[in-house]
């Protein structure tokens, strides 16, 4: 329920229709456990990245520069409070004046990347904003130690940073094809945009079928080969509104805001890093298509490397396919569909001689008939493999015999499987198949029941079918008082 949504009401349900009944109470225990562990979990991750009160500071002088590759450390924190000094081993906050990381937020990841002073070096594991806008990094010092005032080096991980620019700049462009193939009623629900892949939720009331989403990715990948700059503009929220920048419902404003527009194709409002030109992005390629919720699709996707190795990966295991198949590249789908079809007629053809052999045994099983109060009753273990061969092989004995019961049990996977047949004129006597072939199913250890002209059951001890035969044939008995 917790991870998947998975109702708890339908659990119930279906645990009722199985004879079982729900816990509540232990649920409910579960239930308040867990949120508890997560309002814990909360608290350490605000208490790890809380900043001290940066109020004192002077914004004004401080700037955040894509470009910069020097800085001075302005502010240190450790738990949400203000130290002079980070040593080796510490998890801080930092604070420089010079700002190259692009902080986390649209769905996209923080920057990461390196701090190096003359004292001290700090890996820089996230970058985040606060509501005013002021990026704070959270890092971890691993060599010396790291003061207020000291001047460092600041690296971002340019590789990882490009591949977040391509999955952010591909997340627009993809939300305008959808708007494209779908319709205007196609909105954001939720975004992820990562170094590896991005992931998009929107509104749409069906799943995405094969065509669109193909069309959908030959969109994407149209616009990425018309190589098209992408434009960053600032500008007031009425003039982004009039040139048609999408916005997410909900989201609060202020009054100057930041529009990424490709072209005519995709215009929006987002704080996230992106591409220079479109063509940088490289490939689009569509992963997955799934719904999240009741209106919610999601697609996700890959871009760059990412994207070719994707494609890599699926040529040589076609390589692979074609070397299994004994078949060219070009040649397997045809190769494939005539092996298909070769192994549906032989797996017909199995069936028949099963069903056949099962019939052949149609002799020895009419000799067993036995007379029980003027009722023909036939029991015996028959060499079928499957129910519905089982079944087949029921009606034609009792089809053979006319008139009476018919109880036949086989041995498949470990256990014993059942059926009973009772002709019409006999049920008008008491005779009842689901009564009898409970019977029986109880004397292999397990249980049945069905209506009284036909029932079918299972055990779970196969080596004792010749008892629960005679349990069966005993019913009868019973039965006909």
């Amino acid at each position: 329920y917790d991870t998947y949504g998975f109702p708890m009401e339908l659990t119930e349900e279906i645990a009722g229709e199985n004879g079982m009944t729900i816990d509540t109470d232990g649920f409910e225990a579960a239930m308040k456990e867990q949120q508890e562990r997560a309002r814990a979990a909360r608290a350490d991750v605000s208490a790890k990245v809380a900043t001290p009160d940066t109020t004192k500071l002077d914004q004004s002088k401080l700037v955040n520069d894509p470009s910069a590759t020097k800085a001075s450390i302005v502010m240190i924190g450790k738990g949400g409070v203000e130290v002079d000094t980070a040593a080796a081993g510490e998890e801080v906050t930092i604070i420089v004046d010079n700002n190259p990381f692009h902080a986390e937020g649209g769905g996209q990841l923080g920057d990461t990347g390196t701090l190096s002073g003359e004292k001290g070096k700090a890996q820089v594991t996230d970058a985040k904003a606060l509501p005013n806008g002021l990026v704070y990094l959270i890092a971890t010092v691993d060599e010396g130690t790291l003061q207020t005032g000291d001047a460092v080096d600041v690296t971002v991980h340019q590789t990882r940073h490009l591949n977040l620019a391509r999955n952010h700049t591909a997340t627009h462009l993809l939300q305008a094809a959808l708007r494209k193939v779908l319709g205007n009623h196609v909105n954001q629900a939720g975004s992820l945009v990562t170094p590896d892949h991005l992931r998009f939720d929107f509104t749409h009331f069906s799943p995405v079928t094969q065509a669109e989403l193909d069309a959908i990715e030959n969109l994407v990948n149209e616009e990425i080969l018309k190589n098209i700059p992408v434009t960053i503009e600032e500008m007031s929220i009425d003039d982004a509104k009039e040139k048609g920048a999408m916005a997410l419902f909900g989201e609060k404003y202020g009054d100057v805001v930041r529009v990424v527009s490709v072209d005519d194709f995709s215009c929006e409002l987002c704080g996230g890093s992106h591409v220079d030109n479109t063509s940088v992005i490289g490939s689009f390629r569509i992963t997955g298509e799934s719904g999240t919720g009741s209106g919610v699709r999601r697609i996700e996707a890959v871009t760059g490397a990412a994207a070719l190795a994707l494609a890599k990966n699926e040529s040589r295991e076609l390589q692979q396919l074609a070397d299994m198949l004994k078949a060219k590249v070009g040649d397997t789908t045809a190769k494939l569909e005539a092996l298909l079809a070769q192994a549906k007629g032989l797996e017909k053809e199995l069936a028949q001689l099963k069903k056949d052999a099962a019939m052949s045994d149609m002799d020895s099983i009419l000799a067993g008939k036995e007379d029980i109060g003027g009722v023909s009753v036939i029991t015996a273990e028959a060499q079928a493999d499957s129910m519905d061969n089982l079944r087949d092989l029921a009606d034609s004995v009792l089809d053979k015999a006319g008139s009476g019961v018919v109880l036949l049990g086989m041995v498949h996977d470990d256990k014993v499987n059942f059926v009973c047949k009772v002709a019409k004129a006999d049920v008008k006597r008491g005779l009842h198949a689901g009564k009898i072939i409970k019977a029986a199913a109880q004397a292999a250890g397990g249980n049945g029941g069905g209506r009284p002209d036909m029932a079918q059951a299972g055990g779970k001890e196969p080596e004792k079918l010749a008892d629960a035969l005679k349990a069966g044939a005993d019913a009868v008995r019973e039965l006909l008082g």
